[in-house]
This record gives C-alpha cells, structure tokens and sequence, in this order.
C-alpha cells in the first residue's frame, strides 16, 4: 500500500489563505468583499511570481485581480526582459497587469540608491491605489527579508517599531501574505512546479546594505547561534507587531491641553508607558492635528526627541520640523504649531479714527484665536480710563504720527522690550517678565500682544500696563478682546474617551 503525496499547494495555500482571512479580504460566502480589486505586485522574481499564482488560485470570484509591473529604467537591456517576463506571465494566468515607469529621463542607472528606487516605486503604487479607491495591493515580502530588515534596524538605532521590520499591513491597503514563508521554500515550490521566475543579478550585488546583511551578518550569527540562529527574529518581530495592536491610550489621561495647533502633556506620566504605547499616544495626537487640516512633524523626530529628554531638564522651542516645536518645563510637555511665516505678523492701529473693520469685528489671529474690536460708550469716553482684568483692555487711539505712540499687535519675539511704569525707568523686556513666571512656552508663542511703539502694552491674562498711559489726546476709545480658538471639537473626545 502507498501512501498518496500531499499537495505542495495545500501549505502553502493555508497560510496564505488564513492572512486573508483574517485580515477579512476573503469573506468565505459572507457579505461583501471587503475590496473590489486585488493588485499584485510583480517584479518577475521568485517571491512576486510565487504570490501572484497563489493569489491567482484563492482569488474570489467577485473580485477583480491585476497584476502591477513598474519599470525603474536602471539597465535598459534587464528592465526590458523582466517586461516581457511579466507580460508573458500576465498572458498565462489570465490577468490583466498594470504597467508603470519611472519619472527618470535616464534609462541607465546602475549605481543609484536603493532608497531611491523605493521610493520612485512606492510614489507609483500610491498613485495606483489613489485613482483605484476600491483597491488592495499585495507585496511579496517573506520571512528572510523581514528578518534581514530586523537585523539591519537593531544597529540602526531605531525603536521598538522598527523591531518589526516589514509590517504585514501598511496604510490600511497594503498587504504583505508571505511574512510567514521563507525564501527557501518558495524557490523549492517553484522549482518543482516548474514555474519560471527570474533571477535578479543585484541580489548578488554587495554594494548594497541589505546583500551584505544577507550574506554576511546573517551568516555569520548563524554560525554563531545554530541551529536557528537569525530566524528566532521573525518570532520577536511578530511579538513585537503583536504588542503595537493595542488599543490607543486616551489623551484625557496625559493631555493637560489639547487644540489645534498646540498639545501639552506630563512627560512624567508619558515616560511611564510602554514603549510601544507611547508610540501609539504620540501617533492619536498627531493624527487628530492632521485631520484638522495641519501638517505634522515626523513622528521620529518626536520619539527621538521625548526618549532623549529627562522630565527634570527644561529644554525651549526645540525645533520637531514643518512647523512644530516642543518645550519642556518643570516635566510638562508643550507641542506647539508656530504657523510658519507669522514670526513677523503685526497688525497696526494707527488712525485717529477707528476705522469700519475695526468696529464691532472679530479678526482671525494667524496663530488662532481671534481678537474682537468694539468701539466704547461714547459717555464713558470722558471719564478715566478703567483698567479691566482679563482678556480685554481699553485704550484710546489717538492721531499722533509719532513710532512711540502708534499702537499695534504682533507676536512676542526675542528683545521686545516691556512698557516702563512711571517709577520704574528702567527698560525691561518681556522675556525678563516671563522668566520668573510659569508660564508654558506654547502659550507664549500663542497670545498676542497689543505694543505701543516698540514696546509691549497688553498680554492677555499676563499683562496689563494701560493704565499707565500718558493722556495722547483726542480720539476714540475702543476696547479689544481676546478669544481663545473655540475647542469643540476636542469637547466630545475629552468627555468621552
């Protein structure tokens, strides 16, 4: 009696079989698929292919599968043979393919970058997936090259994501089934189904970083440690991506203040979590700046920058990219968005009478905000001047042409001197005045300051030094109000979280 030979298939087709499923892009007969269309990356080498015909084979019937080729114009002769190796294959299984070029006018470049090429390929595959809002990409990415990506990322510095290595899903429309099989594997699979595949002559190359990490680092840890060596980096690497799956933290439980533009949070109680759930704090917060329509810092240069600060060392308006900055006082946190190109943002008063856009007018404040113009009583005009508390102030604008006595608004900036009270001759700045005070450094950078000539007047909440103006004359009184930027839409997060 013999025993019948299993199916290569069958493995193979479980594992991937089970990616899907649990990614819910098969639906096994229940409801809708998740995607209308499944692209499928093709290079013509041996992962691509072995992805492509097994995809070919669980592919649903009310799904539409494609085949992706791009063209990274390096070396003219190789780059046509893997065209007409995918096309002849397109032909074979029966799927239309998709066929793309690099922007490059050359069509030789043999010592280009691989990160450059990457890149170029990753900028198509975008573009793809944006005018097909319907569909999913699939990458052959296996087990060896997320291990080699591991390897390479533990002397690199990164974090505990870049302990992934190759994430199985990116960007919620990419999917990478063959994390769990190894490039051995798929060779033997192909060379006993007499599938054709071709063999790509950089993968021999040592210039490049990740051959050399193949052949060489990983060679030699593998005789350091057999008989598993490396390959135990595959199981961390899925521990780790396990771990980075959690539920995102709550800001009410960190987040002292959190608007559009400005975030404050105890680092105290942020170096207190996990690795990985600062991570997915850090990404909540910059997701929901991003989805108010303002452009965010790298979220590296955020990590990089909280893993390296100590809560009991002030650091000021440390500089994160595109805009943002941090300050670190007293163990608070302060992110602030400086919208670029304000720095020098005034608003000048001089009239001697107060203009129609001035009266009764809410003018938006470049870094949010606004400030509410309204002319007084004109009976209360003859009386003293009041000093009001709080964030508004009452001054009189008068038709003196002199620097001095011009009124305007601006932003705090380095050397902007301090109005001098009438015993007090000596000229401070308003960073003397801030220097003893505890005052976040977002909110510095934030409110606006109502200067008469060259020096500050007003800060609201802060500062208020109207009543020791001189008598300028005739004019007219009008009061200015500062309004904070509305917070509703954090309301119902903060309540509920």
């Amino acid at each position: 009696m013999t025993t019948p030979l299993q199916d290569p298939h069958v493995p193979f087709e479980a594992k991937i079989r089970d990616f899907l499923l649990r990614h819910h892009l098969l639906t096994e007969g229940q409801g809708e698929p998740r995607f209308r269309e499944w692209g499928v990356g093709l290079s013509g080498g041996g992962d691509s292919v072995f992805l492509a015909y097994f995809l070919s084979r669980l592919c649903p019937s009310s799904v539409s599968l494609s085949l992706v080729h791009f063209n990274h114009r390096t070396h003219p002769g190789k780059n046509l043979e893997d065209a007409e190796f995918v096309r002849d294959f397109s032909r074979k299984v029966g799927v239309p393919l998709d066929y793309g070029e690099s922007p490059s006018k050359e069509t030789h470049r043999p010592g280009i970058s691989e990160t450059v090429l990457r890149e170029e390929r990753q900028y198509y595959f975008q573009g793809l997936l944006k005018s097909r809002p319907k569909m999913a990409l699939f990458l052959a990415h296996q087990r060896d090259d997320r291990i080699e990506t591991v390897l390479a990322n533990l002397f690199r510095g990164g974090g505990p994501r870049s302990i992934i290595g190759i994430s199985p899903v990116t960007r919620k429309r990419v999917f990478r089934p063959l994390l769990e099989i190894g490039r051995e594997e798929i060779r033997t699979f192909l060379l006993q189904s007499a599938i054709p595949f071709r063999n790509d002559p950089e993968n021999t190359n040592m210039a490049h970083l990740r051959n050399r990490t193949r052949h060489e680092l990983r060679a030699a840890i593998d005789g350091f440690f057999p008989p598993h060596g490396t390959s135990h980096l595959s199981r961390l690497a899925d521990l780790m991506e396990r771990e980075l799956q959690g539920p995102s933290l709550s800001p009410a439980l960190l987040c002292r203040r959190e608007s559009a533009g400005i975030i404050g949070f105890s680092l105290f109680l942020y170096k207190s979590l996990r690795p990985s759930a600062q991570g997915d704090f850090l990404r909540a917060l910059l997701n929901r700046q991003s989805d108010l329509g303002i452009p965010v810092p790298p979220e590296r240069n955020l990590l990089r920058t909280l893993d390296n600060s100590d809560p009991g060392t002030n650091r000021q308006n440390f500089p994160l990219g595109v805009g943002w900055s941090i300050s670190i006082v007293f163990g608070q946190a302060d992110l602030v968005y400086k919208y670029p190109g304000t720095d020098k943002w005034h608003l000048e008063l001089n009239r001697t009478r107060v203009p129609d856009f001035l009266a009764s007018r809410n003018i938006a404040l470049p870094r949010g905000g606004s400030l509410l113009f309204s002319r007084t009583d004109p009976q209360e005009s003859e009386t003293p001047q009041k000093v009001r508390a709080g964030i508004s102030v009452r001054v009189r604008l008068c038709g003196e042409n002199s620097p001095d006595s011009s009124f305007s608004v601006r932003y705090w900036s380095p050397g902007l001197g301090l109005f001098p009270e009438p015993e007090s001759p000596v000229h401070k700045t308003v960073a003397a005045f801030w220097k003893d005070r505890s005052l976040a450094w977002a909110r510095k950078l934030r409110l606006p300051i109502l200067c008469r000539g060259p020096r500050a007047l007003w800060i609201p909440c802060i500062l208020d030094r109207s009543g020791h103006l001189p008598d300028n004359g005739p004019g007219e009184d009008i009061q200015i109000t500062f309004q904070e930027r509305e917070r509703s839409e954090w309301k119902k997060f903060l309540e509920n979280p």
